[in-house]
């Protein structure tokens, strides 16, 4: 018997090599042809190896796994009609061999003729020792011509024949949620475990699903079910403090992710989560440390810095907090949120021009981001800069049009300036935009409750 060498190239290799270089004819059985044709595969050498398939080919004529193995070949060569042509020839010598239908059907998808190749996925499922992987096929077709409903229908086809392909049930879950059926994507798993209450993968997407329609306790409870199958299952101890944590039960959450670390590598997205909880929790220090753990395994997990530089802040530290920012906005630079948050800090810190080149910054990123001047606006109130404030709102009507809520703040400020009749003129216009909205206005500005010309006009049009 032959055996591998130390090296793990097969023997046959070694031999025709051998062969080869001593300038002998070659021969091997059909076994060791595909070996040897596997072994240039998995080295990426895929000229060698259909080199060696055309002359496996010839030595074995009527071998159907090697006429099958050199279509392949020439398919991933783009050679595509030449492995059709070979495909056409195969099936006259087997008619019913479905990798014959299988092969065609990849080559098909991989010239993007997505219906021929559902054609040919069809014709091999009948005689597929595996029917579930040429449904998932089918699946991935409709998939690509944006069919959903197809894909998940043939998905669900995969499922009833195998339970436990992960493969059908993560495609499905995927679908749903691109697609946003959260009420579709808990019956379908709820049907997939009542058929199989041991699968951990069922039990585990039926959480997710829960998860993100909001359902918290039902998605512990899922998570739960599927622990109890499989208590080390990562995704669910990972998606089961994410729940946690959306239900503000942090201290659970961290407990949770820390046992998700415990005998795995260090992992960046696992320390972000913790240290978020820690900073939802106020307990700065500790989210600092663990937002530093973060960005000391991945230098570019952005978010992490931005954690960090608001735990600086809230600990009142102004120079690590500007600089863990600004390392964030070096690796993200137009990102408005970012910009907006350094500008905030600036402004607390009272370096009012720096704050207003990042505003600026921030408002070119996002012109349209109403929010973001009024956020701009509120912190030149703070600093009674209520002169630039006016400014800053009144480009936004300018540039935005007729917002109620820039209209809002505009009075807010000339009656803060003692502008009563100017005041008044934008106080009308909100109100005849959206008279609801003032109520945001005298939470905000609460001594304008009590201003005569604020109440003369909510009454007036109040009526």
């Amino acid at each position: 018997m032959q055996i591998e060498n130390i090296d793990n190239t097969p023997w046959q290799v070694h031999k025709l090599k051998e062969l080869i270089h001593q300038n002998q004819s070659i021969y091997f059985d059909v076994d060791d042809f595909e070996e040897i044709v596997e072994f240039f595969i998995l080295e990426g050498n895929y000229k060698e190896s259909l080199k060696i398939a055309e002359y496996a080919c010839k030595v074995h004529p009527a071998s159907i796994p090697l006429m099958l193995k050199k279509a392949q070949l020439l398919a991933s060569l783009n050679k595509e009609h030449f492995a059709l042509d070979l495909l056409s020839e195969v099936e006259t010598l087997e008619p019913s061999n479905s990798d014959v239908f299988l092969t065609r059907g990849a080559i098909y998808s991989q010239m993007q003729k997505y219906e021929k190749a559902i054609e040919e996925y069809n014709k091999a499922v009948q005689d597929s020792e595996e029917p579930d992987f040429v449904y998932c096929n089918i699946a991935f077709e409709y998939e690509n011509m944006g069919n959903y409903d197809k894909t998940i229908e043939y998905l669900s086809k995969a499922l009833e024949v195998n339970p436990e392909n992960d493969m059908a049930m993560y495609e499905a879950a995927y679908c749903f949620d691109l697609l946003s059926l959260t009420e579709e994507s808990i019956s379908f798993f709820k049907k997939l475990v009542d058929r199989n209450p041991f699968s951990v993968e069922a039990w585990y997407n039926l959480g997710v699903s829960f998860q993100q329609a909001n359902l918290h306790e039902k998605a512990i409870e899922a998570f739960e079910y599927a622990l109890a199958i499989e208590p080390e299952h990562g995704s669910t101890l990972f998606y089961m403090a994410y729940t946690y944590s959306s239900m503000g039960r942090y201290y659970d959450a961290i407990r949770t992710y820390k046992y998700t670390l415990e005998g795995e590598e260090a992992d960046s997205v696992t320390f972000y989560h913790i240290g978020e909880c820690y900073e939802k929790m106020e307990e700065y220090t500790e989210a600092k440390k663990y937002y530093k753990k973060t960005t000391d395994i991945n230098p570019d997990f952005v978010d992490a810095w931005i954690g960090a530089g608001i735990c600086e802040r809230e600990l009142g530290n102004a120079g690590p907090a500007l600089d863990a920012v600004h390392r964030a906005l070096d690796k993200d630079p137009e990102n408005t949120a970012y910009l907006n948050i350094l500008a905030d800090m600036y402004l607390l810190y009272d370096e009012l021009e720096k704050a207003g080149y990042y505003y600026e910054k921030a408002m070119e990123s996002s012109p349209e981001d109403e929010a973001l001047r009024l956020d701009y606006a509120d912190g030149l109130i703070e600093k009674e800069q209520l002169e630039e404030a006016a400014e800053v709102v009144h480009e936004g009507i300018e540039k935005l049009g007729s917002l109620s809520s820039l209209y809002y703040k505009m009075a807010a400020i000339l009656f803060m300036q003692g502008r009563n009749k100017d005041a008044s003129f934008f106080l009308t216009e909100a109100l005849l935009l959206n008279y609801d909205n003032h109520g945001p206005m005298l939470e905000q500005h609460p001594s304008l409750k009590d201003n005569p010309h604020v109440i003369e006009l909510l009454n007036h049009y109040g009526d």
